[in-house]
């Protein structure tokens, strides 16, 4: 059925890209501990769910060559994200300077962009 395939393919790609250690990192940034358990047990569960529907033992095992682009992107992803949790904790600290706020905003601009590049999307 096109429209489930298409609705499936639509929840693994993105689930794909994300990596769990990253995704708590931002949502520590939160101060809802609560909410936070609630987002990571609900994407465990969504790709468990996902690998039993698509009879797959790994997220794009389907989808080849995206799944390898994504493979080989995500060392890169991954590093501008933790630059931008990094940026983030700094910015929210407010413990700068003008020059140094201005750097570290400057940094959380870039790696907006890069990550945005880098997971071919901006969800």
């Amino acid at each position: 059925w096109p429209q489930f395939t298409t609705l499936l393919d639509n929840i693994e790609t993105p689930g794909a890209k994300t990596d769990e250690h990253i995704a708590e990192r931002y949502l520590a940034l939160g101060d809802r501990d609560d909410l936070a358990q609630l987002v990571l047990d609900e994407m465990r569960l969504t790709r468990e769910w996902v690998l039993k529907v698509t009879d797959s033992e790994r997220p794009l095992a389907r989808r080849r060559i995206l799944g390898r682009a994504v493979q080989l992107r995500a060392p890169y992803v991954d590093a501008l994200s933790l630059i931008q949790v990094r940026a983030l904790e700094a910015l929210r600290n407010g413990d700068t300077d003008d020059d140094t706020f201005e750097q570290i905003r400057h940094v959380l601009l870039l790696t907006v962009s890069g990550v945005s590049a880098g997971v071919q999307n901006t969800g």
